[in-house]
């Protein structure tokens, strides 16, 4: 999809790479499909070509890789993405943790060069970010962001009719805030029919237990 794009076509990027298999992260082993590090280079280089001069790439990281020098890196390699600040989604619940438990996401703010903060228009944002966690049921991918940081961020960093790009899209939250606020999109996720197909499965094996049960009673 990236390679598609034209060069300095794109204004804005959301990136949320699968840094881990899920079975070793979570409870559930969803089908999602592991990046290795070398897809992710290849990724990150793809939208260093297709961002305009000043474009901005959100890039979803989770503790593990915040823990190493692993984005840094992955930009050793893409010289013209420079990193300009980081925030912090509060998800307002306490999830997991081997020491403490987890309660936001993380996600480093990249510039394309040449950098300037005159071409983020919205000097409001917090850079902890209070926004609640959709319930797993309602969820449309394990990963879901927050729509209305997903729309806030977008309206400071790019104008009306615009190209976004998610190339990891998962719910396509993405999709929404850009159709809400007349934006050009563009994404694809590879994991969307896996998803489905698990979901109707885990719903069946739930509709047996309950069969089973009832007709136990």
């Amino acid at each position: 999809m990236l390679k598609s794009l034209d060069n300095k076509s794109v204004s804005l990027v959301f990136f949320d790479p699968q840094y881990e298999k899920a079975g070793s992260v979570m409870f559930v082993d969803y089908p999602l499909h592991f990046q290795s590090e070398n897809q992710i280079i290849v990724i990150l280089k793809e939208i260093e070509r297709i961002l305009k001069p000043s474009g901005f790439c959100l890039l979803w990281v989770n503790k593990e890789v915040l823990k190493s020098d692993r984005v840094q890196n992955w930009l050793i390699k893409t010289t013209k993405l420079n990193i300009v600040d980081f925030l912090v989604w509060l998800k307002r619940k306490i999830g997991m943790g081997s020491y403490f438990r987890s309660s936001g996401e993380y996600a480093w703010l990249l510039q394309k060069n040449p950098t300037n903060s005159k071409k983020f228009t919205n000097r409001c944002i917090p850079n902890i970010w209070k926004e609640d966690m959709i319930g797993v049921a309602k969820r449309k991918h394990p990963h879901q962001k927050p729509y209305f940081l997903i729309r806030t961020l977008i309206e400071a960093t790019t104008k009306e009719e615009e190209l976004v790009v998610d190339p990891c899209a998962g719910s396509f939250v993405v999709l929404d805030a850009c159709q809400q606020t007349n934006r050009n999109f563009l994404g694809v996720d590879l994991t969307i029919n896996d998803l489905q197909e698990y979901n109707q499965e885990k719903a069946k094996e739930k509709g047996l237990v309950i069969d089973v049960r009832e007709n136990n009673e």
